[in-house]
C-alpha cells in the first residue's frame, strides 16, 4: 500500500466501546491511508474481517497483540505517523472476593505497563504523535475533608485539581488511569530514536460516555432497576448532577486531536483536554428514564446519600470476606459519583482543537435510547 498520500494510524483498543467508534471515523478520513487496529481480541472467525471492515478491500489491518508485551505489537508501530491509545480497563464493580481483588490489582498494573510500552514503542519506532484516552475521573476526589462527593462547576483543565495523595472516588482504577495520563504527558518532548524529532503527546479526558455498545455503568444501573421491577431507588439524596458524553462525540474528539497534533501541536501538546458535548446535564438515573421510554422509573422519595454510602460499604466488606456471594446494589464509589455535581468546561477542546460535537443532544439521545431500550428488554 502507498502511504505517501496519507497517514498511518495505530489504534489500540479498536474493538472497545470508544475504539470501535474511532475506527469508523478513521475509515472515512481521507487523510488516513492505513489503520492498524491493535487488539487482544480477534473479533471474527474470518481473520480477513476486521471489526466489519475487509482488510483486502480497505485500509484497516488487524494486529493481534497485547500491549503488556511490547514486542507482540512492535510491527504495528513501525513506520506509523500517530497512535491513538484507547486500550484500557474500565470496571466500576467491586471485586466480590479476595481472588478477584487480586486479579483486579493485577489488571490495573497491566494497564500502567501497557501505557509505558506504548510510549516506549513510539520512541523506538519514531512515531511522532500520541493521543491518549484518559477520563475526567482522574480529577474526582471529595470536595473537602469528610465529604464523599466531588463538585466541579465548569472548571478548566488548569483549575481541576489533580490529587497527589487524596483518595479518588473511583479508587485504584482512577488512580491507575491518573498515573497512565501522567506518564503520557511527562513523555511529551522525548527524543525519538532516529534523532529526527520529538514525541508530541496529549491526553483526552472524556466524561462518562453513553451510547450504542455501552458495556459499562449505565447498563449496570438498568440491570439493577430491572431486578427491582423497573423501579430505581433514589439512593443519592436530593443532590447530584453529572455531565455525560455521547460516545460518537467523544470519538470525534480523538480525530480532532490527531489532526491538531499534526497541524498546530503547541495548542495541546503536553496537555490534558476535557471532552464533553451538548447532552443535557441532569442526574444519571433520570437519564435512564429517558432512554428506556419510561420503563425505568426513579423513586420520588430520596434516601440520604450518607446512609446509602454506608450501606454500600457494609455490602463491600461482607462481599470481600465471602459473607455474601455477590454485590447487587451499586458500589460506594457509584453512590459517591451519583451524589456529585460534575459539569466541565470544554473551552480548550473547542478553541485549540476546533472540536464541536458531531451529534446534537436530541440525535445522540435518540440513538442511545434505541440501544438501551433493547438492552433493557433483553435483560433477564
Amino acid at each position: 500500500m502507498d502511504h505517501s498520500t496519507g497517514e498511518v494510524v495505530v489504534l489500540t483498543g479498536s474493538s472497545g466501546f470508544l475504539g470501535s467508534r474511532i475506527l469508523r471515523y478513521l475509515v472515512e478520513d481521507e487523510q488516513v491511508s492505513e489503520i492498524r487496529a491493535v487488539d487482544k481480541l480477534i473479533p471474527h472467525d474470518n481473520d480477513d474481517d476486521v471489526f466489519g471492515y475487509k482488510e483486502s478491500e480497505g485500509k484497516v489491518r488487524l494486529y493481534h497483540g497485547d500491549l503488556v508485551s511490547a514486542e507482540s505489537c512492535r510491527d504495528a508501530f513501525r513506520g506509523a505517523d500517530v497512535v491513538l491509545h484507547c486500550a484500557a480497563l474500565v470496571d466500576y464493580d467491586y471485586p466480590p472476593d479476595v481472588d478477584e481483588l487480586r486479579l483486579a490489582i493485577f489488571a490495573l498494573a497491566c494497564l500502567q505497563a501497557a501505557t509505558e510500552n506504548v510510549i516506549k514503542l513510539c520512541i523506538e519506532e519514531n512515531v511522532p504523535r500520541l493521543v491518549h484516552c484518559s477520563t475526567t475521573e482522574v480529577t474526582l476526589q471529595p470536595c473537602f475533608t469528610g465529604s464523599i462527593v466531588a463538585i466541579s462547576i465548569y472548571k478548566q483543565e488548569s483549575k481541576l485539581e489533580v490529587p497527589s495523595d487524596s483518595k479518588l472516588i473511583f479508587g485504584d482504577y482512577a488512580a491507575t488511569k491518573l498515573r497512565a495520563e501522567q506518564i503520557v504527558l511527562e513523555s511529551h518532548g522525548s527524543p525519538l530514536r532516529n534523532g529526527a524529532g520529538t514525541l508530541s503527546t496529549s491526553a483526552l479526558r472524556p466524561t462518562l460516555m453513553y451510547g450504542e455498545g455501552d458495556p459499562h455503568l449505565l447498563p449496570k444501573i438498568l440491570s439493577y432497576a430491572k431486578s427491582r421491577g423497573g423501579r430505581l431507588p433514589r439512593f443519592w439524596g436530593t443532590t447530584g448532577k453529572q455531565q455525560i458524553t455521547y460516545v460518537g462525540n467523544a470519538a470525534w474528539a480523538f480525530i480532532k486531536a490527531k489532526d491538531t497534533l499534526r497541524e498546530t501541536p503547541l495548542a495541546i501538546a503536553g496537555l490534558p483536554v476535557t471532552v464533553t458535548d451538548d447532552t443535557v446535564v441532569d442526574y444519571l438515573a433520570l437519564f435512564c428514564e429517558h432512554v428506556t421510554d419510561g420503563k425505568v422509573r426513579v423513586s420520588s422519595w430520596p434516601l440520604p446519600l450518607a446512609l446509602s454510602y454506608l450501606g454500600a460499604l457494609l455490602f463491600e466488606f461482607l462481599s470481600r470476606f465471602g459473607l455474601i456471594s455477590k454485590i447487587q446494589p451499586p458500589t460506594s464509589s457509584v453512590y459517591a459519583f451519583l451524589g456529585s455535581i460534575l459539569l466541565y468546561n470544554r473551552a480548550r477542546a473547542s478553541i485549540h482543537m476546533n472540536y464541536w460535537p458531531k451529534y446534537k443532544h436530541d440525535e445522540a439521545v435518540a440513538l442511545a435510547a434505541k440501544y438501551y431500550s433493547e438492552l433493557y428488554a433483553r435483560e433477564q
